[in-house]
């Protein structure tokens, strides 16, 4: 018999044509012994709720949650854990389109290779469908991927196929204002194998919001403590994170840090299109804007050692 695999959403305020095509590209899965747990995080959006409804009524895979308040995606993604029943438990987003065999493939690699944790590589779409970036560059290795998390977060969330044991044991996602999934991972990877399927499973939408936002600063910041500190990533609270993010946080490193992700999308557009020189342009004058996409750059520089070194 097939395992049962729960897949989790959370909803808020996606637009209709995006939202629609995530739901169908998760029950159009060549692997169709599923359950789909959908939460609706914004009760005031009739709109959402009246679309998932009605894919509710016409497939029974369907399960639908609804917040009496809106509670944010971790404390959503929370409790569709407490109505999973599937052996392992896959993320999905509202915006983005999983690759129709993803489910099927992902079970056969996490089987294949003893993981607990997978996620894949994935290709970028901007707001209008355009291909930004036809394939990510995600290391694969659980040894590479253990190196490298002590730097950056390698696994991209809305690909991640996980063993339900593995969410049970580590009590779910913390309730971190930001990179609750960084904090899982660096908790995960002290106790079980994790890693990347080597090919490309989800379609991933960079949109004007998650590209240029006010608390991006604020996430690489959270993100650098947990790094600091991922020896003893369970004593971290959310009172020592906004302690150390206050410190190093002031407007003008906002305004500064949200023009180096615009710099960046455009300089991922110009590299599909082959525009060299535009590409290192816009790398340049991001890497003069804001010192703390310099500082990414560095820890990605010495990533890429670590790949080399590893092979």
């Amino acid at each position: 018999m097939k395992d049962l695999i729960s897949v989790i959403m959370s909803t808020y305020n996606e637009k209709m044509e995006w939202l629609k095509a995530s739901i169908e590209s998760i029950l159009n899965q060549t692997y169709s012994k599923i359950e789909f747990i959908i939460v609706l995080d914004n009760p005031d959006n009739t709109m959402i709720k009246r679309v998932v409804s009605d894919y509710a009524n016409r497939d029974e895979r369907i399960i639908v949650v609804e917040n009496d308040k809106n509670i944010g995606l971790t404390n959503s993604l929370n409790k569709a854990l407490e109505y999973c029943k599937g052996e392992y438990i896959a993320r999905m987003d509202a915006d983005d389109i999983s690759d129709n065999n993803r489910l099927e493939k992902q079970l056969l690699y996490l089987k294949k290779y003893n993981y607990d944790l997978i996620g894949s590589k994935i290709r970028s779409i901007d707001e209008s469908g355009n291909v930004i970036q036809k394939s990510s560059n995600h290391p694969v290795s659980n040894n590479i991927i253990n190196s490298i998390l002590k730097y950056d977060n390698c696994i991209p969330h809305p690909t991640w196929f996980v063993k339900r044991e593995v969410y049970t044991d580590l009590n779910g996602y913390r309730n971190l204002h930001t990179c609750e999934d960084y904090d899982f991972l660096l908790r995960c990877s002290q106790k079980y194998r994790i890693g990347n399927c080597n090919d490309v499973t989800l379609t991933y939408r960079l949109n004007s919001i998650s590209i240029s936002r006010s608390n991006a600063l604020r996430q690489l910041l959270s993100a650098k403590y947990l790094q600091k500190n991922y020896k003893n990533i369970d004593l971290i609270n959310q009172s020592e994170i906004d302690k150390y993010v206050n410190k190093r946080t002031t407007q003008n490193k906002v305004e500064n840090f949200d023009k180096t992700q615009l710099y960046f999308k455009e300089a991922l557009v110009y590299k599909e299109e082959g525009e060299f020189f535009k590409m290192v342009l816009n790398l340049i004058i991001a890497l003069k804007t804001s010192k703390y996409f310099l500082e990414r750059c560095k820890n990605m520089l010495f990533i890429r050692t670590i790949r080399l070194v590893k092979r």
